[in-house]
């Protein structure tokens, strides 16, 4: 019996599907390196970043293959999220921005810029500019409260907003926004670097309809999804049906100083159907440690990418990929109000090697061991030297050793598994945006155990 993807009729030749594919690919890229030339921040700088282009519902053509992991799988969820908030009242020249996680994004530093893309004077698609702001506001420098037990300890909540309204600068409300982070210019500056990329997108989506015209981009937009989706199913349809389960422990709860805290990840492979079933796992704690929807959909998406590495990345292969949190109230589902920032250090990491696991069971050639955890370093506050910049924030994530594989070591002096993707920061730039001085960046010998 043919599955949906498989009935479907194609009509793209294949040069010029293939043609589109990767121009799409490149799009993303150079989004990316837009970015990277005009950013503020050393954070985004350091690439904790994304890009994507959307079709006019949402759903994700192509995303940066080298965005960092975390980003994975939500960039539709507040692109939607905008759809859904604006209905018809979207124009040429509009731009949003939302950070909210409860609608399917990740904390509240990510903040998302959003731009529709129209042609004759209908939307055709959306780019998307994800990047960690350095700052939000909330309790403490870094808006990384351990013991936040809130949202509102966490920063601003940013639902779907216009930032540009038909090409017109908002600036009243980019000023409401700022002004509630402790570095204002940093996060206007980013904000614009982000704009200016999915201007890029805007650009080149445009130039190749007048090449490829209309009806062909259109076309190419959907079958770039379906064959993500046809391809992923055969992979899967390779392998043995089945049911593998796991568990894997966060450290403790901040908010009472004990754990463990289980996250319970199972998977099922039935024909060409992969699925996962995170159910079982632990009830949201009173600490900033949990995940909204978005984050744990993540968590699976990127850990289950790593065993289909060809394989480009959109919605076709979340179609191809089902995930079952259940309700709201886990530390992997948690709802408004509950604390989420802290989610890269906890319910992410937990699930990915949760899949590392699963994958391990199922292909033991391919076996992984878990990872170091996050260790995140960052520090902010008054800095004398600068009158114009009085506040600073020095963000950093400390590198570590991945686990063994078969028939080799783990790699050392790496980023942690939420962060794949990110660059190590300058120590020249840090000390000059920063009243620190470092005496020393080096490896600790042996300070990762031998394996065996």
């Amino acid at each position: 019996m043919k599955t949906d993807v498989e009935s479907r009729a194609y009509t793209l030749d294949p040069v010029t599907f293939e043609v589109l594919k990767n121009a799409f690919v490149t799009i993303v890229d150079q989004m990316a390196e837009q970015i990277l030339r005009t950013c503020y921040s050393f954070v985004i700088y350091a690439r904790d970043f994304s890009s994507a282009l959307c079709d006019r519902e949402g759903n994700t053509i192509m995303q940066g293959s080298q965005d960092i992991a975390v980003h994975v799988g939500t960039l539709h969820f507040t692109c939607k999220a905008v759809i859904e908030a604006f209905g018809d009242d979207i124009h040429l020249g509009d731009v949003f921005a939302v950070n909210d996680p409860y609608v399917g994004g990740t904390h509240f530093n990510d903040v998302r810029i959003v731009r529709p893309i129209f042609y004759e004077g209908e939307i055709i698609a959306y780019s998307q500019s994800n990047g960690h702001w350095a700052d939000v506001g909330g309790s403490v420098p870094g808006s990384f409260d351990v013991n936040a037990k809130e949202h509102f300890q966490e920063g601003i909540r940013i639902p779907p907003v216009r930032l540009w309204d038909r090409g017109v600068y908002r600036g009243d409300v980019v000023r409401l926004i700022v002004s509630n982070t402790r570095v204002p210019a940093d996060a206007e500056g980013d904000l614009h670097a982000q704009a200016s990329a999915t201007r890029v997108a805007e650009q080149e989506i445009l130039r190749l309809v007048d090449k490829y015209g209309i009806d062909t981009i259109l076309t190419a937009f959907d079958e770039v999804q379906d064959y993500v989706e046809r391809l992923t199913r055969q992979r899967v349809a390779e392998m043995p049906d089945g049911t593998w389960e796991t568990e894997d422990y966060i450290d403790y709860d901040p908010s009472k100083g004990e754990g463990l805290i289980p996250v319970t990840v199972k998977m099922t492979i039935e024909g060409d159907q992969l699925s996962y079933d995170l159910t079982e796992s632990h009830p949201a704690i009173g600490s900033f440690i949990n995940a909204g929807f978005g984050s744990a959909f993540s968590g699976v998406i990127a850990g289950t990418k790593t065993f289909f590495p060809d394989v480009p990345l959109n919605s076709g292969f979340y179609r191809a990929v089902e995930v079952d949190l259940g309700p709201e109230g886990s530390v992997v589902n948690a709802p408004w109000p509950i604390a989420v920032t802290g989610f890269c250090a906890g319910p992410y990491e937990k699930i990915m090697n949760s899949i590392f696991e699963l994958w391990s069971q199922l292909q033991p050639e391919r076996a992984l061991a878990c990872s170091f955890n996050l260790e995140y370093l960052l520090v902010g506050g008054r800095d004398t030297r600068y009158e114009s910049r009085p506040i600073f924030m020095w963000y950093d994530w400390m590198v570590g050793g991945w686990g063994g594989r078969n028939g080799k070591d783990g790699s050392n002096a790496t980023a942690p598994i939420f962060g794949v993707g990110l660059a190590v920061q300058p120590l020249e730039a840090q000390e000059r945006l920063c009243p620190v001085l470092t005496t020393g960046h080096e490896i600790r010998t042996d300070s990762g155990g031998p394996g065996r």
